[in-house]
């Protein structure tokens, strides 16, 4: 039986906040729910192991959905994304309850990684909902509203997405000519 859980309402109130522009407040929601789901993934690791582990294992799937196209290990200074994301961005919104001034999100697109900043675009956030919603851990989840999402020129409804991955996964797949990508 589907149900709405914190998990489900932080992703909605994301959403909103992501309409919005407002990439901060769609973090401080999306953060626990992320969090939700990776300790359903690994429920005897540790905050900081299960987010930047369920972060690694979504990495592709965060890229793509955020940028249309696949970035994987890349670490600058000593520093993956994943641990950018974790550190700069969930860690310092749990305990500074801001973005830390390292990580920025931007509404046109762009990349920018170097040692003293991480500027990624707002579509990393939308990659990070995306990464939660289709999620295993979460196929009883839902949102009343009519949410959808389009990825290469394809519509998905975020009601089918809960819980299932393949049919987005299979889309990309075919995108980029690779069945293999996301093994």
């Amino acid at each position: 039986m589907k149900r709405q859980t914190g998990v489900s309402r932080r992703l909605l109130q994301c959403i909103k906040h992501l309409q919005e522009n407002d990439f901060e407040g769609a973090l401080v929601n999306l953060f626990p729910a992320l969090d939700q789901t990776a300790k359903r993934r690994r429920p005897k690791d540790g905050v900081g192991k299960r987010i930047k582990a369920f972060l690694e294992e979504e990495e592709k799937l965060i890229s793509i959905v955020g940028t249309g196209n696949c970035f994987s290990n890349i670490v600058c200074d000593g520093i993956s994304i994943t641990d950018a994301l974790y550190k700069f961005g969930r860690t310092s919104i749990a305990h500074e309850g801001e973005l830390d001034p390292r990580l920025e999100f931007n509404s046109n697109g762009s990349v920018l990684i170097g040692t003293e900043k991480w500027n990624l675009p707002s579509g990393y956030i939308i990659g990070m909902c995306i990464a939660v919603i289709t999620a295993q851990e979460n196929i009883k989840e839902y949102i009343d509203e009519p949410l959808e999402i389009t990825i290469f020129e394809r519509s998905f409804s975020i009601a089918d997405l809960w819980g299932n991955s393949v049919e987005i996964k299979t889309h990309i797949c075919q995108q980029f000519k690779n069945t293999e990508l996301f093994k």
